[in-house]
């Protein structure tokens, strides 16, 4: 493995992959090996995958996926007790000793995402902060009317005229409140303005 990387062309810098290869094992079946970056002393982790068919990366997810529950069962067997604390052959005494480590476990991790892991919840995280940054105040506003009329439709048999007329007045007080009173106004499902009372 030492040789074949050696062999390979490196990405520079903090690249998540150092080089890719497919290769061909002795019992003639093709594989793909990935070097990705590691603190050990030689600096690389070899992946290796039989389905070539997987990108790079999805291989590195999966790979980190199975790590953390090797890392599970390796903490529970050894720092939880998992086998050792206590001597049981009853089939429900098993299964609810087996439950309490996992339950210590869980407590354990929460304790230490909250008062040690600096990490965020990543890719949620980044989801939301691009819906925000791609929607603009104005189409905000604008979800919530459609939200507050069909509400208004489906809870009270009010006109048309009546929802509009209270629509107007929030939408009104609204820009009003926030300084929007050049903004273009939103427009509604049907191609309908909302007309406020604050430009009236």
């Amino acid at each position: 493995m030492k040789d074949l990387y050696g062999k390979l062309k490196k990405k520079r810098g903090k690249a998540k992959i150092k080089a890719s290869v497919l290769v061909i094992l002795p019992d003639g079946k093709k594989a793909r090996i990935i070097f990705v970056p590691c603190d050990k002393k030689r600096g690389w982790l070899a992946l290796l995958s039989t389905d070539i068919s997987i990108a790079d990366e999805e291989i590195i997810r999966l790979y980190g996926k199975r790590w953390d529950i090797k890392v599970f069962f390796k903490m529970c067997k050894q720092h939880l007790k998992l086998v050792k604390e206590i001597q049981i052959r009853n089939y429900d005494g098993l299964i609810g000793h087996t439950s309490l480590v996992m339950a210590r476990y869980n407590i354990l991790s929460l304790f230490q995402r909250e008062s040690v892991d600096q990490r965020s919840f990543g890719d949620l995280f980044r989801a939301c902060n691009e819906e925000l940054s791609s929607i603009t105040f104005i189409d905000t506003l604008k979800r919530i009317m459609q939200l507050a009329m069909a509400a208004l439709r489906n809870a009270h048999n009010l006109s048309e005229r009546i929802i509009n007329s209270i629509l107007d007045l929030i939408m009104g007080e609204a820009i009003a409140y926030f300084g929007l009173n050049n903004s273009p106004m939103p427009q509604l499902e049907g191609g309908q303005r909302l007309i406020c009372s604050s430009e009236s």
